[in-house]
Parts: C-alpha cells; sequence; structure tokens
C-alpha cells in the first residue's frame, strides 16, 4: 500500500504543476465547491465525527478575493501558459510582475512557489507558500503545499498543524483530509487517526476514487473496523480549476495532495 500511494502522491504533483487553469497550476485537483443542501457526517471508529454535521459551508477562500486589475490579470495568464510549457524561469518573471503590481493576489504566491518546487528550490518555494498565507489566510492550497514541504523533509508535527489550520478554516476541504490522512498513515504510525479522513475525503469526492477505496479497505482490515454504509455523495458545482483562469480564483490543491494542490 505504501508504494502505491506514494506513486498516486507523485503523480499529483505532476499534474498540479502542468495542468494550470485557475491559480495554482495543478492536478492536486482542485478543490471542490459543494452545494449546501447536503448534510454531510464521516465517523472515527469511536463515532466521532470528522466533518461536521449539517449543510456544507461554502469555500471561504473562494468568497475572499480581492480584484486582481487587467495588467496584473494580464502577467497571470501569461504565466500560466509559461508554466504549462514548463519555461519555469519565465513563469517566474511574469508571476513577480503580478505581485508588483498587487501583492495581495495570495494565489501569485502560491503558484510562485510551485514554480520553485518544479526547479527544486524548495527554500524559496516554502517562503513563497509562507507568503501566499500571509496574502490570504483561506488560501487552503497553501497550507497543503507548505505541509508537503514540512513532510518531506521530516518535520512531521509541522506538516500536520498546517493540515489542521486548513481544516480549521474548512473542514469540507477534501485534499486536505486526503493528505493529513496519508501523513497520518505512511509517515507517522497513526492508522485509526487517518481511517476518518481518508472516509471524509471519499465522502466529499462523491465515493468514485478506487485508490481511496482500496486505503480505507485495507485500513479497516488492519483495524479490525467494520466496512461502513456508502454516504451520500454531494452534489458538486463546478470547481475554480474548470472555470476561466484567474489570478483571483485559485484552487490548487496542492490537488493540493499529499503530494498538491499534497499527497
Amino acid at each position: 500500500m505504501i508504494f502505491t500511494k506514494l506513486a498516486f502522491i507523485g503523480i499529483i504533483l505532476v499534474g498540479f504543476l502542468s495542468g494550470c487553469s485557475s491559480s495554482p497550476v495543478k492536478k492536486t485537483g482542485a478543490s471542490t465547491k459543494l452545494k449546501s443542501d447536503h448534510n454531510l457526517v464521516a465517523t472515527e471508529s469511536g463515532g466521532a465525527s470528522v466533518l461536521p454535521a449539517g449543510p456544507v459551508t461554502p469555500n471561504p477562500y473562494l468568497q475572499n478575493n480581492p480584484s486582481a486589475g487587467r495588467q496584473a490579470q494580464q502577467y497571470f495568464n501569461d504565466a500560466v501558459r509559461a508554466m504549462r510549457n514548463k519555461q519555469w524561469a519565465l513563469a517566474e518573471s511574469h508571476l513577480e510582475k503580478v505581485i508588483a503590481e498587487n501583492n495581495k493576489l495570495s494565489g501569485a504566491y502560491l503558484n510562485l512557489g510551485l514554480v520553485y518546487r518544479a526547479q527544486q528550490e524548495n527554500k524559496r518555494a516554502e517562503k513563497s507558500f509562507h507568503d501566499a498565507i500571509a496574502a490570504n489566510h483561506t488560501n487552503l492550497d497553501a497550507y497543503n503545499q507548505l505541509a508537503i514541504l514540512q513532510r518531506e523533509s521530516g518535520r512531521f508535527a509541522e506538516a500536520e498543524s498546517n493540515y489542521k489550520k486548513a481544516l480549521s478554516i474548512w473542514p469540507f476541504h477534501p485534499d486536505s483530509h486526503k493528505n493529513i490522512a496519508i501523513l497520518y498513515d505512511l509517515y507517522m504510525g497513526k492508522s485509526a487517526e487517518a481511517l476518518p479522513h481518508y472516509e471524509a475525503y471519499l465522502q466529499l469526492r462523491g465515493g468514485e476514487d478506487k485508490q481511496a477505496l482500496s486505503w480505507i479497505a485495507d485500513l479497516q482490515r488492519q483495524l479490525g473496523v467494520a466496512p461502513k454504509p456508502r454516504q451520500a455523495a454531494p452534489v458538486e458545482e463546478p470547481s475554480a480549476n474548470e472555470q476561466e483562469s484567474s489570478v483571483n480564483e485559485q484552487e490548487p490543491s496542492a490537488s493540493v495532495e499529499e503530494d498538491a494542490v499534497d499527497e
């Protein structure tokens, strides 16, 4: 299972860096916007809830974006094209111009961090992810991408803290659940804590992720937990990454994967 999950992480990161639409380029699958008329509850083996009971709330990041301005938007669009073509130096130049035009655009810092990641400049990437959070503390993918770097350098407690921060901002963020589950499962030896987060991720994704289903089944066998009835899948609206590219709309995830948009 470990090999499979690590391979999955690598695939997601490649997608994150090459599949840009909204701010950031990513697979790390864009965070899902869920309609609020669905009640979601995932439970731990002891019965404690991981997802809050009641209607799904909107993603606060998508409710909290400043206006970009025409010139900044053009620079951002140019950066997106460069990232799609893996022209990292050119993308970096365009993103720096975006920031010069408007230093409050969190997505520009996040994408700049991804450009640094693609070039193995992890210290600069980490600073950019911190800058993205400083510009907009609700940027969930920035927390996830920062946590990935921390996890990769063995700073598991810091990674866990950032995933928890993301989930405290929006507990319905699928990638944060997935990434913290992988952290617990593969790196921290906390299988019992990993399982409910895998289940929450699967439910938020509509129950269609076969890889996650296999991870859940594996942990249920290890822990002696009986499979739970399938939860009703939430109705999804188009994600930010399925919409027109915009410097103001970014939901990477760090496909915020553990190995985001974080694992």
